[in-house]
């Protein structure tokens, strides 16, 4: 063999090891890729977001050649918009995602994010039509994708969210019938039992929702949807035979602690139920036991944040649970910044901001998450405020004794007046709405239940003398079935009602 030959076979030799080496170092790569990216959505999936985000992170970072690097950023995105509410982060990471993987696995559902984000930014014509356009993208560039019914729900979600239902009925119903076995058709028979319930037509929501029981059995969708028919059930079917509510037996709380000035009954995701009072919120998990206190001095009112923090108003700030608090202002015609004295009411919104009650100036303005004055949300009182899953905001005038129905922008759409057919408030103390979009209102001694426009449909009270009677309730919250939760100041407990 001539010395040229030999060089020629040594350097085949060498190329031969190197691209032996590099794919072995690639499907390493990919191994370890993998199983960090399962440690973090294993971390999200258990609540531990700050690891879980570190390992998925690391994926994108250090991995970007791998196959699991879309996957990483696609869960980053989703973590960003349904956990954190963080807008921008998640239109950063979509953005990311399409421009660098855009015909990878993940592209589909980043479609289907983008169209969420169009309507987390607004309800315009254009915004729903920028919406609708980005699921159909999904249609037509991934036809075989599992995003597809992903697309086909959330399409039905813009339109109802825009109060377009029959047009969201028929997406609803296309996803169901296309797509049976998946858990948007699911998601998606839900929706439409919602919406045949905004159309008056409680039976048919039942069958709509009841279909989901039948064919998703022991899963949390077929739990959700008992939860909703038992709703309807409980509002459409169960009266005048029976009554509305009964008293459980079940009390949450010990008489003995004597809560003071309670303001608030808040159940969070985990089933634990938090009281403000005056002393500042105890927790309670989900048989009723203690479970954690946040210490205030005199709160006016208290909400879980997208962290699930606890959120106090004291004075003119909001306070989270070992954290700075916010001073909030508003702008004033000399030009100096005028402090709020006074949070009767706060709720966070979608857009990671807070609604909040300037008790002293009778208006509600809207906050940025770091305290920021970010605008007039609506020239009116509010004692009180709920919010529903269109982002409609109730505001209750407790001098009035009437409640303001505004929109998300702040536009009033309704007014429930202190008397109406079949129905009169005499002290309304709190609100809050169902799953299923009805308006309950405590007033001392009955909830009042609300339904499609502002309809007066049902009413709950415990004769004085018998077990669970409440007639000096202060503050009540709901459940997912929609069980009352209601502080009275005579028991000095929260008492629940089924």
């Amino acid at each position: 063999m001539n010395k040229r030959l030999l060089l020629l076979s040594l350097g085949a030799i060498v190329c031969l090891g190197l691209g032996l080496t590099l794919h072995a170092q690639q499907a390493n790569n990919e191994e370890f890729a993998r199983r960090q990216y399962e440690s973090g959505v294993t971390f999200i999936q258990n609540h531990r977001y700050a690891e879980g985000l570190k390992d998925l992170q690391a994926v994108v970072d250090s991995f970007a050649a791998t196959s699991m690097a879309d996957n990483a950023l696609l869960q980053i995105a989703q973590y960003q918009l349904d956990i954190l509410r963080d807008a921008r982060a998640t239109q950063a990471s979509v953005d990311r995602l399409l421009k660098d993987y855009p015909d990878t696995d993940s592209a589909p559902m980043a479609h289907v994010l983008a169209g969420r984000l169009a309507l987390i930014r607004g309800r315009s014509p254009q915004d729903v039509d920028t919406a609708m356009a980005s699921y159909e993208r999904v249609l037509r560039l991934f036809p075989g994708s599992d995003a597809v019914p992903a697309a086909g729900f959330y399409a039905g979600e813009t339109l109802r969210m825009v109060r377009r239902t029959d047009e969201a009925l028929e997406r609803f119903r296309r996803v169901t019938m296309e797509y049976p076995r998946s858990p948007w058709a699911a998601r998606a028979a839900l929706s439409a039992g919602y919406c045949l319930v905004q159309q008056e037509k409680p039976a048919a929501a039942m069958q709509e929702i009841q279909w989901v029981r039948q064919q998703f059995t022991n899963t949390p969708v077929a739990a959700e949807a008992l939860n909703l028919n038992t709703i309807i059930y409980r509002l459409y079917v169960r009266q005048p035979a029976q009554p509305t509510y009964g008293f459980s037996g079940k009390a949450v709380g010990n008489e003995r602690a004597d809560y003071k000035a309670v303001m608030g009954v808040v159940l969070d995701g985990d089933g634990r139920v938090l009281l403000g009072h005056k002393a500042g919120v105890s927790i309670f998990d989900k048989e009723g036991a203690a479970a954690g206190a946040v210490a205030s001095v005199e709160p006016t009112t208290f909400f879980l944040d997208e962290k699930n923090r606890v959120i106090v108003a004291r004075g003119g700030s909001l306070i989270a649970d070992r954290a700075e608090a916010l001073s909030l202002a508003v702008p004033s015609p000399e030009g100096r910044p005028r402090p709020l004295e006074e949070i009767p009411a706060a709720l966070p919104t979608s857009r990671g901001d807070r609604l909040v009650a300037d008790g002293k100036a009778k208006i509600v303005i809207r906050v940025t998450a770091d305290g920021k004055y970010a605008g007039l949300f609506a020239s009116l009182p509010a004692t009180r405020m709920a919010m529903n899953g269109l982002e409609d905001v109730a505001l209750l005038d407790g001098a009035t004794k009437s409640i303001n129905i505004a929109d998300r922008d702040g536009k009033v759409l309704s007014k429930i007046s202190p008397r109406g057919t079949g129905y009169e408030l005499t002290d309304p103390v709190d609100l809050a709405y169902d799953t299923l979009g009805h308006l309950y209102v405590l007033d001392r001694a009955k909830v009042l239940v609300f339904g499609p426009k502002n309809k007066f449909v049902a009413s709950a009270t415990i004769p004085e003398k018998n077990p669970g009677a409440f007639v000096r309730a202060a503050a009540f919250g709901l459940d997912p079935a929609g069980r009352l939760y209601i502080f009275d100041e005579r028991a000095k407990r929260i008492q629940v009602y089924q």
